[in-house]
C-alpha cells in the first residue's frame, strides 16, 4: 500500500470513532492505539504498518477491495486513540503501534503488515462483549457495578471496574492495555478473556475464577488467600464463654499460622486452622481444673466440615486462579 491514497481524507485531533459516518472502505492512519469494538467491521479489517496486534479474530488472507486498491475515506490528522465501532464495510489501519481486535470485530483480519500478532484461540466468549450489562470503553474511566448477572466487558486503556457482591457467574471480558477489573462476591465462577497486554483482574477470596484464553502477554489473575476466620467455627472465647459453672467439654479453633499445607488433607492451604478441645471444670468462663486438654487436629480451607461463604476450589481451579 502506498503513503498517498486517492481518497477522502478527513482531519481529527484527539481520540477519533468510526461509527458508520464515513464513506467505506475507510482508512484510519497515525493513531496511538487502536481499540476495534465487535461487530464492528462489515468487510475485511487490514492491518498495514503496525507494530503489535492483540486479536480475537484469526489472522486470514483477504482479496478484498481494501487489500489493495485504495480506500474511500481516510482518516488521519494530530489523532490519539481511534476507537472502530461500526463500519459498513473494509477499513484499512496503518502507521499505528498497537492494536486491539475484539471478539467478531471483523468478517476476515489480514495482519500482514503487523510486526508481531498475539492471538490465543483455546476458547471464546459464549456471546458478544457488547451484550453484557457492565461495558466500559476508552481511556481512565472508573465504574462500580452491584451483583451484574452475565458480564464484564473492558475495552481501552487504564480503566477501572469493581464488581461487589456478586452472585452470578460472569465472564470478564478485557480489552486493551492496563486495566484493572476486580470481582467480589460469593460462590460464583468468572471467566476470563484477556485481548492486550498488563491487564489485571483480581478476584475476592470466595470466587474461583479461570483464565479462558490470553491473546496478549503480561495480563494477571489473581484470587484473594481465603482468610482463616473463614474456617474457624467457634473462637477460644466464643467457646469458654459458653461456660459458667461446672464441668464442660468445650472445642474451639484458631488459625494455625505456622501451616502452609494442611496436615489432614496433605494439600497446600491458604488458611489451615488447628481444632483443639478441653475437659475441664469453669468458674465463670476459666479453668480451674483441667482433666482431659485432648489433642489437636487441622483442617484447611477445603477440607473443614465449616467454611463461611462456600469456597470449594479444587487444586486446578487454585492453580489457574493463582498463575
Amino acid at each position: 500500500m502506498s503513503d498517498t491514497w486517492d481518497a477522502r481524507t478527513e482531519e481529527y485531533s484527539g481520540d477519533v470513532r468510526l461509527a458508520g459516518s464515513h464513506e467505506a472502505p475507510v482508512g484510519l492512519r497515525g493513531a496511538e492505539d487502536v481499540f476495534v469494538g465487535p461487530d464492528a467491521v462489515a468487510g475485511t479489517l487490514r492491518l498495514a504498518d503496525v507494530e503489535y496486534v492483540f486479536t480475537d479474530v484469526p489472522d486470514g488472507d483477504s482479496d478484498s477491495t481494501a487489500a489493495g486498491d485504495g480506500v474511500a475515506t481516510e482518516v488521519t490528522g494530530d489523532l490519539e486513540d481511534g476507537y472502530v465501532e461500526d463500519v459498513d464495510g473494509d477499513v484499512v489501519v496503518s502507521g499505528v503501534e498497537d492494536v486491539f481486535v475484539a471478539y467478531d470485530a471483523a468478517e476476515t483480519l489480514d495482519a500482514a503488515g503487523a510486526e508481531q500478532v498475539f492471538h490465543d484461540d483455546a476458547a471464546a466468549p459464549t456471546g458478544s462483549p457488547d451484550g453484557y450489562d457492565v461495558t466500559v470503553t476508552g481511556w481512565n474511566h472508573s465504574r462500580d457495578a452491584r451483583d451484574p448477572r452475565d458480564g464484564v466487558s473492558v475495552r481501552g486503556a487504564k480503566n477501572e471496574v469493581t464488581v461487589t457482591d456478586a452472585k452470578h457467574d460472569l465472564t470478564v471480558y478485557v480489552v486493551g492495555w492496563d486495566n484493572e477489573v476486580r470481582v467480589e462476591g460469593r460462590g460464583l465462577d468468572v471467566t476470563v478473556f484477556f485481548v492486550g497486554r498488563d491487564n489485571r483482574v483480581s478476584v475476592g477470596p470466595y470466587v474461583s475464577a479461570t483464565t479462558a484464553s490470553e491473546s496478549g502477554y503480561d495480563n494477571a489473575l489473581d484470587a484473594d488467600p481465603v482468610p482463616p476466620e473463614a474456617v474457624i467455627q467457634t473462637s477460644k472465647e466464643e467457646a469458654h464463654s459458653g461456660t459458667t459453672f461446672g464441668r464442660h467439654r468445650i472445642t474451639w479453633q484458631e488459625p494455625a499460622a505456622d501451616k502452609d499445607w494442611c496436615p489432614n488433607c496433605g494439600e497446600n492451604a491458604d488458611a489451615v486452622i488447628a481444632r483443639r478441645q478441653k475437659d475441664a471444670f469453669f468458674l465463670f468462663g476459666s479453668a480451674v481444673r483441667t482433666y482431659d486438654s485432648g489433642g489437636v487436629s487441622y483442617e484447611c480451607e477445603r477440607c473443614s466440615r465449616h467454611v463461611a461463604g462456600g469456597v470449594d476450589l479444587s487444586e486446578q481451579e487454585r492453580k489457574d486462579a493463582l498463575r
